[in-house]
């Protein structure tokens, strides 16, 4: 089964808010660390998920964007999307 995710960067205008956002929006784990290393962490472990990002990116967005990026490098089950 396929999960697909949109997420929408408009929600993160910061890693704060960003972090909020992904946990609620990607169902992380409640022992999800709220930072960089722990989403990389989490999102290695999926499997068979999609995610789509929107919006363009700026600064707090390229972090996650990155991240989500190199996540998929490390998962074959996750597939990243960048819509712009």
């Amino acid at each position: 089964m396929t999960h697909c995710y949109e997420l929408d960067g408009s929600q993160m205008q910061n890693l704060e808010q960003a972090h909020i956002y992904l946990k609620m929006h990607l169902y992380l784990p409640d022992y999800y660390g709220m930072n960089l290393d722990a989403l990389f962490d989490c999102l290695t472990e999926l499997h068979t998920e999609t995610i789509i990002w929107l919006n363009a990116p700026d600064k707090i967005h390229k972090k996650i964007l990155n991240i989500l990026e190199k996540s998929a490098c490390e998962n074959p089950f996750l597939t990243v999307i960048p819509a712009n």
